[in-house]
């Protein structure tokens, strides 16, 4: 009886969540426009958050930032507030195509920022400067707190980081979730061997690289595809407007994507962005089979992969942006 009264609040829950969601298209991110959205998306780990809430602070940005004593380990920025794993944690991705390898040694500081959460091994709660009173420990320490999904008191586990043994626990095969692997997805692990080149110099001309004075928004990608192009998918393809530096562009220059010239995860992710406009990809996410489906919504559950693209990835426009193919 208690499954079933649960799994009535939990169907009851997504569809309450569901009706709350407002779908959007690349119409609704003109140039100009905030590229903003951090405490509706998976980002927001605080007590009020959507996906995972903590039990430790209801803040949003300490996860990430801190005004004082911030972590300025491998040049760290801005105002970096968790510990992460040394550069030579990780396996690089050596040898590329363009000319160049990437050494161990060569994982860069905006690229280790994002790996501070998504390496699979640095807990949530692993922070340098926590809220109140709680003082201060160079290089960060774990909190003791605890992460859980946000239905009820029933899902409150002690996972609190991205590890195959802890999320897949329950979203995974053998789990109780058997139907997708969401958390998996989001494990990018010490291994970054297998993962698109970071810390590379972008050689323009290797790997059809185009010029990176190229004006992003005048790049044609619906030249070389069916006439439809310009129309399918709420109109992704006929337009390329990228979040630049805090804020949705139609005048930014592939440079403006680069870090000292080299590609790391944020030229294609703004972890602020929750971008809504990727329909294509949307309803992939979320499906745990009917139960407890909080967020069988899409749109609501995925936040676009914060890819820094109005549109996303439809026809491959985050790819081809770059790569003249």
């Amino acid at each position: 009886m208690k499954r079933i009264l649960f799994s009535l609040f939990a169907i009851t829950a997504s569809v309450a969540l569901a009706a709350s969601v407002n779908a959007a298209n690349v119409t609704n991110y003109p140039a100009g426009t905030a590229a903003s959205g951090i405490g509706k998306s998976r980002h927001d780990m605080g007590g009020l958050g959507r996906v995972i809430s903590s039990n430790g602070t209801t803040e949003i940005c300490v996860f990430c930032h801190t005004p004082h004593h911030s972590n300025t380990d491998n040049n760290l920025r801005p105002m970096w507030n968790r510990g992460t794993s040394a550069p030579t944690s990780f396996t690089a991705y050596g040898a590329t195509i363009g000319g160049t390898t990437i050494n161990n040694t060569d994982i860069g500081s905006t690229t280790l920022a994002c790996l501070s959460c998504h390496d699979g091994v640095t807990t949530f709660d692993n922070i340098v400067n926590a809220p109140g009173k709680a003082g201060v420990t160079a290089g960060g320490s774990d909190r003791g707190w605890k992460f859980r999904m946000p239905v009820g008191s029933y899902l409150v586990t002690g996972a609190d980081h991205f590890s195959a043994g802890q999320c897949t626990a329950c979203h995974g095969a053998g789990g109780f979730y058997t139907d997708n692997d969401l958390a998996s997805r989001l494990i990018i692990g010490l291994d970054l061997s297998n993962d698109h080149p970071v810390s590379v110099a972008y050689n323009t001309g290797r790997a059809g690289l185009r010029p990176t004075n190229t004006t992003i928004n005048s790049i044609d990608l619906t030249s070389e595809m069916a006439i439809s192009a310009n129309t399918a998918y709420n109109g992704n393809l006929a337009q390329n407007r990228w979040a630049v530096k805090g804020f949705v562009s139609d005048t930014a220059t592939i440079s403006d994507l680069l870090r000292n010239g080299k590609v790391e995860c944020s030229s294609c992710h703004d972890p602020h962005f929750r971008n809504l406009s990727w329909d294509e990809a949307e309803p992939t996410w979320g499906d745990e089979g009917g139960f407890l489906t909080y967020c069988t919504a899409g749109e609501d559950c995925a936040d676009g992969q914060f890819l820094r693209r109005v549109g996303g990835n439809t026809g491959s426009g985050v790819c081809r942006t770059c790569h003249e193919k």
